[in-house]
């Protein structure tokens, strides 16, 4: 599903950002684990690529669903991957989304 200029609905601008095969997966996960690095989401994601942990967390950035903090005085930094408050407002949603999901099967 893509969403366009001409027909886009705020629904199908979401399922375009977590359509990436690890980017619901990762949400959760930061969602769980606020504060968690890099190298702590690559290990609760063994599967995932670090070229595709890089592109999941950058597409989850840009559209401002997550943001990075760094620390340390000097390279390589620690980066650490919070929810926003876009992201927090949309948290309830998903998981009532999961809850039904769960309760009509």
């Amino acid at each position: 599903m893509q969403s366009t200029d001409k027909w886009s609905c705020g629904i199908t601008k979401i399922m375009d950002t977590f359509s990436g095969k690890w980017r619901l997966n990762l949400f959760w996960i930061i969602a769980k684990n606020e504060g968690i690095g890099f190298n702590q989401l690559r290990n609760q994601v063994p599967e995932i690529t670090n070229m595709m942990l890089v592109r999941s967390l950058d597409t989850l950035l840009s559209e401002r669903f997550i943001s990075k903090s760094l620390s340390g005085n000097k390279a390589p930094f620690h980066s650490e991957y919070y929810l926003t408050n876009k992201s927090k407002e949309l948290l309830p949603l998903l998981l009532k989304l999961n809850e039904w999901e769960n309760h009509s099967n």
